[in-house]
């Protein structure tokens, strides 16, 4: 546990640092801030922090800057989070109303405001459901023992397979069993299918383990693809400045890796979740330029209905204040016209 004092000692420092980008003295912190301690007293106070893995000295005779675990007792128990002005709001909600509805342009727009916002990048995924469901099957006669499968989900997500069968059926008879079975399963999860165990034939059962493999396939292998806006943001940080450390932020933001780099959805665990530095086993740590990064993420949309989620990628040195209670306003933006969209 830290003492007022150090607390406070600490809030300054970030508060500096996030502005400056430089290492903070001692003197520097007594001169600027009401801390009510010597110079001596600050500068062993802020040596203490740095022996408790708050802070950090990148040399000798260098001040300090805040460390993952120092930014992390920072959003917990210093931050007071700033609330968005009325005005900032409005003009949110009145670009909203400006575009053309529909899941997609939201989507675009989102990303555009909230990297605006927060001078960082901004990913939002496009509201899909939590696990697939199927929307129709249809049962073509290929020969005398082959048939093939062809299962539409939502989203209209188009599957073929094609089954080998024990005995002839003719198109009549695979035309009813698809009936039949669109009956029972149609908006069914693999989860659902499953957990219903109905009395099938041995043809419905073939079709049936055939759908559930593949919608657990899709399910495994499924990730939100995301809208990226405000690259520039980040690449403008001096956190960035070196020609690797770009590189490695460019690959990690690359439009075709950003799904898997960073698992929207699965990083969100309810309200906004703060994800700083190295401190999140699920990010691929391999890549040191997500080190120097922090992800703050919310899903919005309704659990069990379609979500999406949304999320700021920037340097650990962040405005965390700001930057939360706008993650946090534009989920609930997107969650209302989600609502409204599906009434």
């Amino acid at each position: 546990m830290l003492t007022e004092r150090q607390s406070r000692i600490l809030e300054f420092v970030i508060s500096e640092y996030v502005e400056s980008a430089a290492p903070v003295a001692s003197q520097y912190i007594g001169q600027k801030y009401p801390v009510g301690a010597s110079p001596a007293t600050i500068r062993n106070e802020m040596a203490e922090l740095e022996e408790q893995g708050y802070l950090n000295q990148p040399h000798t005779s260098s001040g300090r800057i805040p460390t993952d675990r120092g930014y992390r007792f920072f959003v917990e128990s210093l931050m007071h989070e700033e609330e968005l002005s009325w005005d900032a709001q409005q003009t949110i909600r009145h670009q909203f109303h400006q575009v053309e509805h529909g899941q997609e342009a939201w989507t675009q727009l989102a990303a555009s405001v909230l990297a605006q916002a927060v001078e960082n990048a901004a990913l939002v995924t496009e509201p899909r459901m939590d696990a697939c469901r199927i929307k129709h099957l249809q049962l073509v006669s290929l020969h005398d023992f082959t048939m093939l499968l062809v299962l539409v989900l939502d989203e209209s997500r188009l599957k073929q397979q094609v089954l080998t069968l024990d005995e002839i059926f003719t198109q009549e008879e695979l035309t009813e069993t698809a009936t039949r079975l669109n009956q029972r399963f149609a908006g069914s999860s693999a989860a659902e299918v499953v957990a219903a165990d109905p009395t099938l034939s041995q043809v419905e059962r073939l079709v049936m383990d055939a759908v559930i493999e593949i919608m657990s396939s899709v399910d495994a292998g499924s990730f939100d693809e995301a809208h990226l806006e405000g690259l520039r943001h980040v690449l403008s940080q001096p956190e960035f400045s070196g020609s690797d450390q770009v590189l490695g932020l460019l690959e990690l933001l690359d439009e075709h890796n950003i799904s898997q780099a960073i698992p929207l959805r699965s990083l969100a665990r309810g309200g906004v979740t703060v994800i700083i530095g190295a401190d999140n086993p699920q990010l691929p740590q391999a890549n040191d330029a997500l080190r120097a990064c922090s992800v703050i993420v919310s899903t919005y949309g309704s659990p069990g209905d379609a979500s999406g989620a949304l999320a700021v990628v920037g340097p650990t040195r962040m405005r965390y204040s700001r930057t939360i209670s706008t993650v946090r306003y534009l989920a609930g933006v997107m969650s209302e016209l989600l609502a409204e969209h599906y009434e």
